[in-house]
């Protein structure tokens, strides 16, 4: 009798320890879903540079993010005053050089984005663009991985010249934003997936 009472007690000891570890293992789960991917996005005349700190990657041009998933960009300038600004975003934020700009990103679907800096870096016109491919967590993780291993999105320009856009004075200033507003208002909302597969 009494070891039957000293079974029945080791047997509710350990189901309730058995249940804190699965409370705290998907606690844990919960919270690394929810954790922010830091990105420190340099602008350059006449290029971006997007490095991953904590994947040890960089990359030019395109910006490669996990959908449904914090990013949090550290906007800087490595030269003169630049905006940065993605398809849909009301407002475009100024990069003064010597200043870090912190600036939160989710794209809820996987697609493709466009973005510029639209303060015309000298020139009066939107010459740095560059591209914002959202992919699902696990295809982001294994682009990381394979991208970690052949450094081949960071492709800095040979030279500094001005791009030839820049010569072009008539060229219309914040070029194709109301256009694209609503479609990445959609993605950010996640009631559209471009249909494109980013190609990492």
């Amino acid at each position: 009798m009494k070891s039957s009472r000293v079974s029945m007690a080791s047997l509710i000891v350990l189901a309730c320890v058995g249940a804190a570890a699965i409370l705290v293992a998907r606690m844990y789960a919960r919270s690394a879903s929810g954790s922010t991917l830091i990105v420190k996005a340099v602008a350059h005349q006449w290029w971006w540079e997007f490095d991953y700190p904590s994947l040890g990657i960089k990359t030019s041009d395109v910006l490669y993010v996990p959908s449904a998933t914090n990013v949090r960009l550290e906007l800087a300038s490595a030269d003169v005053i630049h905006t940065f600004w993605i398809a849909g975003m009301k407002e475009s934020v100024d990069i003064p050089p010597g200043k870090t700009r912190p600036l939160d990103l989710v794209v809820k679907s996987p697609g493709e984005l466009d973005g510029n800096c639209d303060s015309g870096c000298g020139c009066g016109t939107v010459c740095m663009r560059f591209r914002v491919l959202a992919s699902n967590p696990g295809d982001f993780k294994q682009w990381a991985t394979r991208e970690r291993l052949s450094r081949s999105a960071f492709k800095p320009p040979p030279k500094v010249d001005a791009p030839s856009c820049a010569l072009n004075t008539g060229y219309e200033r914040r070029v194709g934003h109301n256009f694209h507003k609503s479609r990445l208002q959609r993605l950010l909302d996640g009631d559209e997936s471009t249909g494109k597969k980013p190609s990492h």
